[in-house]
């Protein structure tokens, strides 16, 4: 039983945790606190929760765990693809679903390449249909602009921005994600089935808002002064 509550720690954020918390000490019901939650995963770990612990326990279980993270600030996270070993930190595929699940209103990704079937797009587009504000920062030169246009199409309602390279050139080359900036993802792999699942790819989570917000605003700010500019729908190449 400890098991599935440390993992259940791991999957809520602290916000999440108070609302089941809340929610399992209005009524007791699991099926509604479990609505609350997107993932399957984080919803089978609360339910075996409930199952041994009972709806009040459970819930001052929950906020337990969000006191805990708020007393920690900093919570950091390796996150890698390719080979495990004993110890690793989360692999790129489940962290980044992990965490873009957690969105409740905004995510901001950038890549550099990207394909169709990576789970990275399916959990961006995911992010978009439950009403999540999303932006992604692409390379619109990349492959003549082809790949920054079927991005725009396959997460149609995103908003994408490319990079304005400076007299010397340049690409737009960074792999983030920021959710609700309060925690950012930042990593070695591109939003693609490769960089996912078969390179040898490294990253970090950071789950503290100071630092999340900052990356959040260094990125606006270089929107604002005309580093990054808006694409418009089917004009990748700006």
């Amino acid at each position: 039983m400890s098991g599935a509550l440390e993992e259940l720690a791991r999957v809520v954020s602290p916000s999440q945790a108070l609302k089941l918390a809340s929610s399992l000490e209005i009524d007791g019901s699991l099926s509604k606190a479990a609505s609350k939650l997107t993932n399957p995963a984080a919803q089978k770990l609360l339910g075996e929760g409930f199952e041994v612990l009972g709806a009040d326990q459970l819930a001052a279980v929950l906020r337990g765990f969000a006191a805990a993270a708020a007393a920690n600030g900093t919570d950091l996270r390796a996150v890698w693809s390719g080979p495990t070993f004993p110890g690793d930190g989360d692999h790129t595929t489940a962290a980044l679903a992990h965490l873009v699940d957690e969105a409740t209103e905004d995510v901001f990704a950038s890549t550099y390449s990207a394909s169709p079937t990576s789970a990275y797009l399916k959990s961006l587009w995911k992010a978009i249909a439950r009403g999540v504000k999303t932006t992604v920062l692409v390379d619109p030169k990349l492959n003549g602009g082809k790949t920054a246009g079927w991005m725009q199409e396959q997460l149609y309602g995103a908003r994408f921005l490319g990079f304005k390279p400076g007299p010397d050139g340049g690409i737009q080359h960074s792999k983030v994600v920021i959710v609700d900036s309060r925690a950012a993802f930042i990593t070695s792999a591109n939003l693609s089935e490769a960089a996912h699942e078969r390179n040898l790819e490294a990253g970090v989570i950071i789950r503290d808002s100071e630092f999340a917000s900052g990356m959040r605003q260094r990125f606006s700010a270089l929107l604002n002064e005309g580093h990054l500019y808006e694409l418009a729908p089917g004009n990748a190449n700006g």
